[in-house]
């Protein structure tokens, strides 16, 4: 079993006796990586980039190697940043910048709007066909709040105090529920095996320690220290406290129409507006994030359904994710990103498209290519629809 590093560990590699960035252990690293795969962290530290980061202070050059750790430390990286902190975009613009119009696909002067005007009745599953009549559909939003240190780079001290304002906001902001904390000591304390209870239920986020990507970056570190999480009376809204982003924002329904989840999502993301929190945002690149594969919406929405015959009966779960991928689709397991699908091909499927669309666009894109998507499981049964979606 892989052994996970914890970031203030791994670090200490890419520092000289003096304990400063060391800019050639650096590349010689990310020289040995490429050779495997190359991020898009790897891509873009380009001979120009070490010539503008020599000319940082001593603090932002530990800042900027922070920045790296999660790629450095691991092979199979595809982006390999993760921002410590919402100006990270700014100061290190010269490095961030090219790598998120990459993965963006972003071209001229491209700046995120937002729209959450998305019709109830119009997005539902029973036209595509009338057994999707009670389908898991969730949607979820990453935020981060302004003022605050992102995960990767917020001490104990300063997650148990995020974790502490946002109980006062749970507290106040009008939806009936409850906040289960992880952090020892905790007035509103789980145990781990009602922690797991949760997770059964596909509510709670997993120990952040088992991902060597969330402890390399340092998301994961004081685990489990800040974490919990909130759910509504219904079960039908959640918010994650202290994973990737200080929040993820969820709205469940068991049903057929997107609309109704997004309804409910923009509800739950209102409330806590209201409270006066503010949400860190980018003037061009819109909802920050931790990591930038999120920046725009920060939106992810998605349902949960079975693929037996694409799949091969969850024997060939690379193809799913082929063809998802050309519907411009991304198809995970039930446990979500890098999680397998069972043998009747049960996938997460989301529209991959964070940046450059809105709220309402991202909805539309899911269901023009669940359509597409459903039309193939059929054709690979050979006419013959198998039952293609489940609830949690």
């Amino acid at each position: 079993m892989h052994t996970c590093v914890f970031k203030e560990e791994a670090r200490k590699a890419y520092l000289d006796a003096e304990g400063k960035v060391d800019l050639a252990k650096i590349q010689a690293r990310w020289t040995e990586l490429g050779k495997i795969k190359v991020s898009l962290g790897n891509k873009y530290f380009t001979p120009a980039v070490v010539e503008k980061v020599k000319s940082l202070s001593d603090s932002d050059q530990q800042r900027f190697l922070d920045v790296m750790m999660g790629g450095l430390s691991n092979n199979d990286s595809s982006v390999g940043v993760y921002a410590t902190r919402p100006e990270d975009y700014d100061v290190f613009s010269f490095y961030l910048e090219p790598l998120i119009r990459e993965y963006h696909k972003i071209e001229g002067q491209t700046k995120q709007e937002h729209d959450w005007n998305i019709p109830v009745g119009e997005y539902v599953l029973t036209k595509i066909d009338s057994r999707l009549e009670k389908v898991s559909m969730r949607a979820r939003v990453a935020r981060n709040v302004k003022g605050w240190n992102l995960p990767p780079s917020m001490d104990k001290d300063e997650r148990i105090r995020f974790e502490n304002k946002m109980v006062e906001v749970f507290d106040s902001f009008g939806i009936q529920g409850k906040y289960h904390s992880l952090t020892p000591g905790h007035k509103n304390f789980i145990t781990n095996q009602q922690a797991d209870e949760l997770r059964n239920k596909h509510y709670l986020f997993n120990d952040m320690t088992t991902d060597n990507h969330l402890t390399s970056s340092g998301v994961a570190s004081d685990w489990p220290h800040g974490r919990g999480i909130w759910i509504s009376e219904d079960e039908t809204k959640m918010i994650w406290i202290g994973e990737e982003d200080q929040l993820r924002i969820i709205s469940i329904v068991q049903g057929n129409d997107l609309g109704k989840v997004d309804q409910s999502l923009h509800e739950l993301l209102t409330g806590i507006e209201k409270s006066g929190l503010e949400f860190a945002e980018h003037p061009i690149y819109g909802v920050i994030t931790t990591c930038p594969t999120n920046m725009g919406t920060g939106k992810r929405q998605s349902i949960l359904g079975k693929f037996p015959n694409i799949t091969k009966g969850g024997t060939d779960e690379k193809k799913l994710k082929e063809v998802a991928r050309s519907l411009g689709l991304q198809a995970r397991g039930v446990g979500g990103e890098h999680s397998n699908m069972d043998k009747e091909g049960t996938a997460d499927i989301s529209p991959s498209a964070r940046f450059g669309v809105t709220e309402a666009i991202v909805t539309k894109r899911l269901y023009e290519g669940l359509i597409k998507l459903y039309d193939m499981e059929v054709q690979s049964a050979g006419g013959n629809r198998q039952n293609c979606c489940i609830i949690y």
